[in-house]
């Protein structure tokens, strides 16, 4: 989450003149607004998980992690996508400043939690990318969802954008360790290691899928 002693976290190309505070106020807001946002949509996902565990017996969720971006993260973006610095307009190109991540157990509830946060009334889907029927070419999988969340201010009702991640422990695994290789300089033999993810990625999707059909097994004697 951000500091709340933001003037101090701000990155150094930040304007230094006296319109800077109002740049860091702006600032401030907005990302209260993402905070606001982000406990709005992990209040939903644990009532969520426990109507589930109460209809079915077992819990949905098994872990949930949210961030917002830093200052100096938002600015990196900013610079490297060549985006407009404007806190007016900020928003509306940068959709992943505040994020958070569902871990499942099985493949099927990836799908069960999508459809749970797509009946609410008060959030909607503005972007959909499946990346567990359609890999990114290093082996990534997982589906991301792009929602509109209400936030309640003095001056009405706000939406903002928060980004959703749901995968599975094992895809949650295997990301950890490439976001890992991706991030770490100076590792030795690199694009071997990268070719042996993506051949364990594969493992990865076949181990989801055999654990998929057991547990539907299990489940589907233990109804008989």
């Amino acid at each position: 989450m951000a500091n709340e002693n933001i003037s101090q976290n701000l990155p150094a190309q930040f304007p230094n003149d006296p319109t800077s505070l109002k740049a860091i106020d702006q600032f401030r807001a907005l990302m209260l607004n993402y905070r606001s946002a982000v406990q709005v949509v992990e209040t939903k996902i644990h009532y969520l998980d426990q109507e589930y565990q109460i209809q079915n017996g077992h819990t949905l969720v098994d872990s949930l992690q949210s961030r917002i971006k830093s200052p100096e993260s938002i600015l990196e973006k900013v610079q490297r996508k060549q985006l407009d610095f404007n806190f007016e307009t900020l928003p509306g190109q940068m959709h992943d400043i505040a994020g958070i991540r569902i871990i499942v157990r099985f493949e099927d509830d990836i799908l069960s939690m999508e459809r749970r946060l797509e009946k609410q009334p008060d959030i909607r889907v503005l972007k959909r990318k499946d990346y567990v029927a359609n890999p990114k070419p290093n082996g990534y999988r997982s589906l991301h969802l792009i929602l509109a969340v209400p936030v309640f201010l003095a001056a009405g009702m706000k939406e903002v954008t928060v980004e959703v991640q749901i995968r599975t422990i094992a895809m949650n695994f295997w990301a950890s360790l490439e976001h890992e290789l991706s991030y770490k300089k100076n590792v030795k033999h690199q694009d071997e290691l990268r070719r042996e993810l993506v051949a364990k990625a594969e493992l990865v999707r076949q181990l989801d899928e055999d654990m998929n059909g057991i547990k539907n097994q299990i489940r589907a004697e233990e109804n008989i």
